[in-house]
């Protein structure tokens, strides 16, 4: 199965399908609405996470990629930390 990640052109190629998505939460078959949702999505392969790339460059770990919880470590600029007022995904 191939699909282009969320407000990007780049394209991951052997995803699994929606019938095989385990969890009520994944960054490519079921997003929630995160405050980052409107950041460009960006598969590392390199690490083997999903990450969100802020209007600065940062590179931020999806809220939605709970798979990978323990490995948040990132150049942080602050754009990952949801707004006042504005519920913050538990997952982050």
């Amino acid at each position: 199965m191939k699909i282009t990640l969320e407000h990007t052109s780049q394209v991951l190629v052997n995803v699994h399908s929606l019938e095989d998505c385990n969890g009520d939460v994944c960054p490519i078959h079921k997003l929630t609405d995160h405050h980052m949702r409107s950041f460009p999505q960006l598969w590392r392969d390199d690490r083997g996470i999903m990450e969100r790339t802020c209007p600065h460059g940062v590179g931020h770990p999806d809220p939605d990629d709970v798979l990978n919880n323990e490995d948040r470590v990132h150049g942080c600029d602050g754009c990952c930390a949801a707004p006042f007022g504005k519920e913050r995904n538990e997952n982050v």
